[in-house]
């Protein structure tokens, strides 16, 4: 892959992290003419390595399962704009919103670490985490996935009907907060939940997860986007911030933040 390959593919997922946009801004620059031509290369050399080390974590990873491939290749070629257009989405989505390669291994790692049979997944798009999830469970196990989106649902519906593991996957339509409250209604615990919805809505599924007992005693919360593209790091008091320092003074609970893509954070409720 050129380093010209490697700048659009960046772009295009959106995964730009202030140092990636700082070297690709410099590699704009250096293509003037008074530029050295060692500079040039030593920043064409960081980004090849950089893209190296991610195609290199993903051949080392185990592969997608045929289901979530599908899924995943289905969500590349839905025709997100057209659908934003005739009303049929609310958002005008586009495919990088799936979680990011390994994701989906990630959490199917940990729920095999962790036993889990019952999973909450809060924002679901369209589907392929929890497609991921429910093939890593046993037979009796569960995942509720949460989607406000009425179109996702019904598209999902579809798909899961037609996958092996899809029966496990019970999706719940509607505002999350509504959804967690029903759900605390009933009664339920979950053994590991995954939170990729709206950023603003963070802070306050995490209360509801920890104050409605719906995270078990020694259950985990996995939430994307905590570096929410840097600026949770380089700005300060942004949404993920706020997000990130309220559970870092949470004495409920015990976290970890992981460089993995945009930040991943595992939060362990503690008890048994």
């Amino acid at each position: 892959m050129s380093t010209d390959e490697i700048f659009e593919v960046w772009d295009k997922a959106m995964l730009m992290d202030p140092a990636v946009e700082i070297l690709c801004e410099l590699r704009t620059r250096s293509k003037q003419v008074d530029t050295p031509p060692e500079v040039k290369e030593a920043i064409d050399k960081v980004l090849t390595t950089m893209a190296m080390r991610d195609t290199y974590c993903r051949k080392m990873t185990m592969p997608d399962s045929a289901s979530t491939r599908m899924i995943s290749k289905e969500t590349f070629a839905m025709p997100w704009s057209q659908l934003f257009r005739e009303g049929k989405v609310f958002t005008e989505f586009n495919p990088f919103y799936q979680s990011g390669p390994g994701q989906g291994q990630f959490l199917q790692f940990l729920i095999r670490m962790q036993k889990a049979t019952r999973v909450l997944e809060i924002g679901m798009f369209t589907g392929y985490v929890a497609m991921a999830m429910a093939e890593a469970l046993p037979e009796d196990g569960v995942v509720v996935t949460c989607e406000l989106e009425p179109y996702l649902v019904a598209t999902a519906k579809e798909t899961f009907r037609g996958l092996p593991c899809g029966e496990k996957i019970d999706i719940r339509q509607g505002p999350a907060t509504d959804t967690l409250d029903a759900l605390a209604e009933e009664g339920q615990q979950f053994h590991l939940v995954y939170l990729d919805a709206d950023k603003e809505g963070y802070l306050g599924y995490y209360k509801k997860l920890l104050d409605n007992q719906l995270l078990a005693p020694g259950a985990t919360l996995v939430v994307d986007n905590t570096f929410e593209f840097g600026t949770a790091y380089t700005k300060s008091n942004t949404v993920m911030d706020q997000f990130n320092i309220a559970v870092m003074q949470d004495d409920r609970v015990e976290q970890i933040l992981l460089p993995l893509l945009d930040g991943v954070s595992l939060i362990r409720r503690k008890g048994e």
